[in-house]
């Protein structure tokens, strides 16, 4: 996953949403008079403010996911995630760098129906969602919002 901000920065540069937006509408004339300059700058800012407010929440509550997963006594709580991910891992090594250069040795490609790929992003999706709203609900309740 690309950070909104990340994305953002990458697609508008060094002037930012703000400073890219103002330019885009003053060159297309839209924005002709500093009062409503000031009126869109201000606008986009607060949008920037709130992107980045709620990437800093999402990433704190994988951050607290991932902690209590990593101190649970449960080893199949914390080992799963892991486990996907080495699996992928492996599959992608395999598949698109192995392969190419070892395919003349007998190395096979490893084929995943499209099906199963597809539920398998499915209940990581759900269950990395779910995960984290419920650590969110708990830390608002814990801190009385």
């Amino acid at each position: 996953m690309i950070p909104v901000i990340g994305a953002i920065s990458a697609i508008f540069g060094e002037k930012g949403l703000v400073g890219s937006v103002v330019d885009i509408l003053k060159g297309t004339g839209i924005l002709k008079d500093p009062e409503n300059e000031l009126k869109v700058m201000q606008a986009l800012s607060a949008y920037d403010a709130q992107v980045r407010n709620t990437e800093a929440q999402v990433v704190a509550a994988i951050n607290q996911t991932m902690q209590s997963e990593a101190k649970s006594e449960h080893w199949a709580q914390w080992l799963w995630r892991p486990v996907v991910g080495f699996t992928f891992s492996a599959l992608i090594l395999n598949n698109y760098l192995l392969l190419p250069y070892l395919g003349a040795t007998g190395l096979q490609s490893i084929e995943i129906p499209s099906d199963i790929w597809s539920t398998m992003l499915v209940v990581l999706g759900v269950s990395a969602g779910t995960r984290g709203a419920e650590k969110i609900i708990n830390n608002w309740r814990k801190n009385g919002k």
